[in-house]
């Protein structure tokens, strides 16, 4: 029996894959600036014993595609049963939300209106009245707080009711009479073909007007004489192209349906997080807390790491006296067990205590919409550097991991400043490298070095991008919207924290476990030297690392936490503090394992967005960079 199916559709920061993570089990991410969500996520959900099935599309402006996120959305709507569109609204910009609003009623289905953010709308003055709204357009109005679970009951609770009950169609929505008398002809004359795909009459005749070339194949030729003669005179009567004729009426009508249901409540100052708005956002002092954010940021994880990993370290000390005796007996089984020892306490001793504080800030900060403000303030920088402004967005993923990062990539519509892009996203620090750095800078250098290492990968990015940029050409500018800073919830951060947990300990934790078996049994038949005596020239040759490291890079390709783990087994230590490396040595060690070879998921993820030839091409560079940066920091410090 077929699942109903109810999809989420909204402007960027409306809240949508909020009302997901709320109604589902799966958690996506919502880091408050547009190009967060560039895939669909789905699930099933249970309502009153019976299943729907739900999805929750990448946010859109409007149903006029511009970007591969927004023609993933409307492809969707169009080529898929659809039994229910829940469209989520933010209230506190009511009049641009209402604009999307306007156009899906133009395709036919039931919809439920979410009216998200009441409480911001509600700290902005702004005094909304849903059931005026329910009655213009026909179509029933909830009002919610996703971030904090308000009013989510109810909104399944009226999906569940117009899915299970024969709903009316919304009411329709009139241009003005001119505007009306033109489309109303093409209307008619649709009515009598075969549509492929979804949507009424009246939505292809606007759509043909407005933009022909998102026809099904057959329409258009049925129309074309009338729709040449309609758009001639569109454009003589407005003195503007068609779309923009259009685009005015939806924003006519917005504008109407918002002045109508809601009004101001005057404010007699002005709101705490708008004086802090216009310090952040300052050109020039707004760049003082973002140093001093991303300095909390860093030295949280850097002494939360350093305390959780010497609580956890003590009684995984006792382990090894445990089994040391099979060393003389049996040494295939004591290389066995070892290595699966190294593994465990590898991923449990000396990357999760940092990994757990770098996910939940990451978590926290993701929901404040100070993101946005950092996008903001780099795009100047970015310009220096010939990237596109958008570049930021994917470039902020990828602190988190490379894989969405590459995807968020798809909000650049220019194909070369979208390679340039995927090309320099594998030279920032992931969560995996952000923990190898900080575990080795731990045991050997000190939190300031940690820093240093990442302020000279800033530089790498910069001066290849730079590079790179003279086969672009001059970047376009950045449109981006800055959503309202918002006070985070410590539920969701550590909803969000546990799921990612759960997403290491399932994915990771086997990897570092079953790779350091395998270095373990490497040993045991000597063919990691064989590894080691290939990578000698480049290690020991030319950055004057030990030979025996050589090993660890071909795991560090599948987990870039596996370096730490192989590292210690390599070097034949437990302790990662152990290890026989000079500081300077370590410094080296992290410059090439943070900017070589992007990982086994990223370079899959990078396959399947740009084919071979960009692939191979970020392989090569990337370890080019690595090895010319490392070799560079070798000679400084020397």
């Amino acid at each position: 029996m077929r699942k109903p199916n109810i999809v989420l559709v909204g402007q960027p920061n409306a809240g949508k894959s909020t009302i997901f993570n709320v109604l589902s089990d799966i958690k996506t991410s919502s880091s408050n600036f547009s190009g967060t969500t560039v895939e669909y996520t789905e699930s099933d959900i249970l309502i009153k014993g019976k299943l729907f099935h739900i999805v929750d599309l990448p946010g859109v402006y409007s149903l006029n595609p511009g970007d591969e996120a927004e023609v993933l959305t409307y492809n969707y709507l169009i080529r898929n049963d659809i039994d229910l569109v829940i469209n989520v609204v933010d209230a506190s910009m009511l009049a641009r939300s209402l604009e999307l609003t306007v156009e899906l009623i133009e395709l036919g289905f039931p919809m439920v209106i979410a009216l998200n953010m009441w409480d911001e709308a509600d700290r902005k003055g702004i005094k909304i009245y849903p059931e005026r709204l329910e009655e213009q357009l026909g179509i029933p109005v909830v009002t919610t707080s996703a971030l904090h679970g308000k009013g989510v009951k109810k909104l399944v609770e009226s999906a569940y009711h117009v899915v299970d009950h024969e709903s009316k169609p919304p009411n329709r929505v009139l241009f003005t009479s001119h505007v009306e008398q033109l489309i109303k002809g093409l209307e008619d004359k649709l009515a009598g073909l075969e549509l492929i795909g979804n949507g009424t009459p009246r939505f292809y005749a606007v759509k043909s007007i407005e933009n022909p070339d998102l026809l099904p194949p057959g329409i258009i030729e049925t129309i074309t004489p009338e729709l040449e003669e309609i758009r001639s005179h569109f454009t003589s009567m407005h003195s503007n192209e068609t779309h923009e004729t259009i685009s005015y009426e939806r924003h006519h009508h917005a504008m109407k349906l918002a002045e109508h249901i809601s009004h101001f409540i005057d404010r007699r100052e002005v709101p705490l997080r708008e004086r802090l708005d216009r310090f952040w956002l300052h050109p020039i002092l707004g760049y003082f807390p973002l140093l001093l954010f991303f300095m909390i940021f860093f030295l949280t994880i850097y002494f939360v790491g350093n305390l959780l990993s010497r609580v956890v370290n003590l009684p995984l000390n006792l382990i090894p006296p445990l089994y040391e005796g099979l060393k003389t007996t049996s040494l295939f089984w004591w290389s066995t067990i070892d290595g699966v020892f190294q593994g465990f306490s590898g991923a449990i001793g000396i990357v999760l205590p940092y990994f757990l504080p770098l996910i939940f800030l990451t978590s926290l900060f993701e929901d404040t919409g100070y993101l946005a403000r950092i996008a903001f303030l780099l795009d100047g920088i970015m310009h220096k550097m010939g990237l596109h402004g958008k570049s930021v967005a994917p470039f902020i993923l990828g602190f988190g991991c490379s894989v969405p990062a590459l995807y968020g990539s798809r909000i650049i519509e220019n194909k070369k400043e979208r390679i340039l892009t995927a090309l320099l996203i594998p030279f920032i620090p992931c969560s995996a490298r952000t923990t190898v750095i900080f575990a080795l800078a731990i045991a050997f250098t000190g939190p300031w070095w940690a820093l240093f290492i990442y302020a000279f990968v800033a530089l790498v990015v910069a001066v290849t991008g730079r590079l790179l940029s003279i086969f672009v050409g001059k970047p376009t500018g950045l449109i981006l919207e800055i959503p309202d800073l918002k006070i985070p919830s410590i539920r969701v951060a550590f909803s969000k924290s546990w799921n990612r947990m759960k997403d290491f300990l399932r994915f990771a934790l086997p990897f570092l476990i079953l790779g350091s078996v395998a270095m373990g049994w490497l040993e045991y038949v000597k063919i990691h030297e064989s590894v080691n005596r290939f990578f000698a020239p480049l290690l020991k040759g030319i950055l004057g690392l030990p030979e025996a490291l050589g090993s660890t890079l071909v795991f560090g390709f599948f987990r870039k936490e596996l370096i730490i783990v192989m590292a210690n087994t390599a070097m034949g230590v437990e302790r990662t503090a152990d290890l026989p490396l000079t500081p300077e040595q370590i410094i080296v060690f992290l410059i090439f394992v943070t900017l070589y070879f992007p990982c086994f998921a990223t370079f899959v993820v990078m396959w399947k967005e740009f084919k071979k030839g960009v692939t191979l091409l970020s392989t090569v560079l990337s370890v080019a960079v690595a090895t010319l940066s490392a070799y560079l920091i070798k000679i400084i410090l020397s």
